[in-house]
């Protein structure tokens, strides 16, 4: 498949950069942009050389900063709008990979674009980082159709979430790493060399214990702590000392998810 709105490229061994390419509509979402995304992430997900991903949004055309302005309404006069269920199961299916991902956020980065990035295993900004939901400002409802408050109230708890909901505002850089939203901020122009040394020092893992830590913690987040540290302890003694872990960790685990 060619793309026409996405960019994607290898950028370090086993780690891939997708690029939001629609700098002129600051990298607003339609229909075409994330049915090419869908399809990057599924040949992600089926590339064993790539271990982990990174999604970053190209620059407006002067240069400032941007990773997403949402979903583009203008979209849909043109016959090339969002549907529900698209976005979802992107949305859903960036959640379950069992390869690790990272959203790399500068500039704007609002409604369905940050709820996109919600999903992302890992998020870091940069410094001009403006990050908000205004699903209930600008459209009347504070849901979110892809999962936002959900991955909201997970992410921050119910108090914070129904804060940036409710009203609308901005995090910058700071207090988004501080509220949990983002692992770490940095200096613009040194944004995407931080979430590239991240990303390598993932990729240098083995990729079935990867594989295994994303199935258990992301299970583990919604489960009690004795049947959390139970399933830690089942998937020791089935694996021993077994350094193949993927065939013995699907019978115990699964995909996450399910």
């Amino acid at each position: 498949m060619a793309y026409e709105f996405i960019g994607y490229e290898d950028v370090h061994p086993h780690v891939v950069r997708v690029t939001l390419q629609r700098p002129d509509r600051l990298n607003a979402l339609h229909g075409p942009l994330l049915d090419e995304l869908r399809h990057a992430v599924e040949r992600i997900d089926a590339d064993d050389e790539v271990r982990v991903w990174l999604l970053t949004g190209a620059p407006r055309p002067d240069g400032r900063p941007c990773f997403g302005a949402g979903v583009d309404l203008r979209s849909f006069a043109e016959g090339k709008g969002v549907s529900v269920e698209q976005g979802l199961r992107l949305s859903e299916r960036i959640d379950e990979m069992l390869k690790p991902s990272i959203a790399v956020i500068d500039g704007v980065c609002t409604t369905g674009a940050a709820e996109l990035a919600l999903a992302f295993d890992f998020r870091v900004v940069g410094a001009a980082a403006r990050i908000s939901d205004w699903h209930l400002k600008n459209l009347g409802t504070g849901l979110g159709a892809w999962g936002a408050s959900t991955r909201w109230v997970r992410l921050l708890g119910v108090q914070r979430a129904k804060e940036l909901i409710l009203t609308g505002r901005e995090l910058d850089a700071e207090e988004a790493v501080a509220l949990g939203f983002a692992l770490s901020a940095h200096p613009s122009e040194e944004l995407q060399a931080a979430a590239l040394d991240l990303a390598a020092r993932i990729a240098e893992m083995k990729r079935e214990g990867v594989r295994m830590v994303l199935a258990h913690l992301d299970r583990a987040a919604e489960m009690g702590r004795r049947d959390a540290v139970g399933l830690a302890a089942e998937l020791y003694r089935w694996l021993g000392d077994d350094v193949d872990m993927a065939e013995k960790g699907k019978a115990v685990l699964g995909e996450k998810g399910e």
